[in-house]
Parts: structure tokens; sequence; C-alpha cells
């Protein structure tokens, strides 16, 4: 493990966190820390918050509430860093097994979303596992519903409230690939999600069109999970030709 390198991936990955969820998270919570600081936070299980010890970076994991929604949680977890000079371990699905037991066993909220970040590159089965953890999380929901405080503060919003979709969501990431800001690329268009339904409804008017007739982008894109995106959201891309100038163009998260 080279400790340096790490670190600085680590700082790099929360203020690309803090970039990607401004818009609907308090992210006052992740603090603009210097890598000498964050150094002492992977070192330290002082600061670990929320009874969630996953690894040797445990003093690295965030909570932070939602904007709109206060009694939504969203807990960023740095899962199974080993210690500092000591090489990483192979992660396989049971990551998926131990982020369930998180909500079995009530440290967090079962309504509660998550962030997960490895050291090393997501093997293809736990990519699976974590959808298979999201798609039973979805169907626990609509059996045992929100919490009433959740619920409570979302039917405030009244036509922009969310979806069971946009709760227990679970997102898993490799940390290099967090560590860089691919939405700042040249190559990659502007992307936008659309979660209000009104408005998802008119823009397929506009076009006249079903929802289902619409191009697909799923949640597990690597857009898509910076914006986390749910199921009924629509994304909008905004593309800059020579030729045709800017254009937009939507796609369905189904």
């Amino acid at each position: 493990m080279d400790s340096n390198s790490t670190i600085r991936k680590i700082s790099l990955s929360r203020t690309n966190l803090k970039k990607y969820l401004r818009d609907e998270w308090s992210v006052d919570g992740i603090k603009d820390y210097s890598d000498k600081e964050i150094e002492k936070l992977y070192k330290s299980s002082q600061h670990v918050k929320g009874g969630i010890h996953s690894g040797a970076a445990s003093g690295c994991n965030i909570t932070i509430n939602h904007k709109f929604i206060p009694s939504h949680k969203l807990h960023i977890i740095y899962y199974n860093f080993p210690e500092i000079g000591r090489p990483s371990v192979k992660i396989n699905k049971q990551c998926a097994e131990k982020i369930n037991k998180l909500y079995e066993e009530k440290i967090i909220a079962v309504d509660d979303s998550i962030i997960v970040i490895l050291m090393n590159p997501v093997p293809e089965n736990l990519e699976k596992a974590i959808e298979a953890s999201y798609n039973v999380g979805q169907e626990q929901l609509l059996s045992s519903s929100l919490s009433d405080e959740v619920h409570s503060e979302n039917e405030k919003l009244n036509e922009n409230k969310y979806t069971n979709h946009h709760f227990k969501n679970i997102h898993i990431y490799h940390l290099d690939t967090l560590s860089i800001d691919i939405l700042q690329h040249s190559k990659v268009p502007k992307h936008e999600v659309i979660r209000n339904q009104p408005e998802i409804n008119k823009i397929c008017q506009q076009f006249n069109c079903r929802r289902d007739q619409l191009p697909v982008i799923n949640r597990s894109d690597a857009i898509g999970k910076r914006l986390r995106i749910a199921p009924g959201d629509l994304c909008k891309i905004t593309r800059v030709t020579t030729t045709a100038g800017e254009s937009d163009y939507y796609r369905i998260c189904a």
C-alpha cells in the first residue's frame, strides 16, 4: 500500500463527492481537511461515528443529512482498507452481506442510503450483489414503508417529493474512479438529473412519447452513480457540437 497515494485519493474522493452531492445533501459534514488531517483520521478510531466500523480507515467515514428530508441520512463508508503500510485485502461479495447487516442490526435506519468505497477495483460479482441488495431493499420498503419522520418530511415536499427508489439507495465505487472527476472531462457532456414527476411528464408530452420509449440509463452507470440516479428519474444530457450547436437528449432510469 502506497500510503501517500491512498491518502491523496481519499482526499480527492471527498472533494468530488462534495461536488456531486451538494445540490441535495448538506455537505458541510464533508470537511475540507488537508492530506495530513486525512491521514490522522485514517489512523484513528476515535472519530468513528454511528457504530460503522469498516476497517482501518473507519475514521474517514462520513454521515450527512438530506437537505430537504433532514431525517434521511447518507453514509459514506471507506470499506475494508488496510492499516497504513500493509497490503490491501481482496474484496468479495461478502461485502454486500456486511452492508445488509448494518440495516438488519439497526446500526443505520431502514431507509438510510449508503456509498461504499473500496481500495481495490469492484469485482463483477460484488457489483451484482450490491444491485441485488438494492432491489431487495426496495421490496422491503414497499412492505414496511419509510420511517415516520422521513415519510412526513417527504410528504411536505408535495409534487417534489421523492419516491421509495431514492431511499435505501446503495452505490459502490473503486477509490481510483472516485478520485477523478469524470464530469469535468471534455468528452463528457453535461448531465442533469430530473426527479420532479410533473416535469418529467411535461417533457414526455413535449416529445410526444411515453417514458418506456426513452433510451435507458442504468443507476449503476458511471454517470448515473455520481448523480445518484434512481428508477423513474430522467437524465438530461446537453451536447454541444460545432455543427448542431447545443442539443438536449433525455434518458430514463429504469
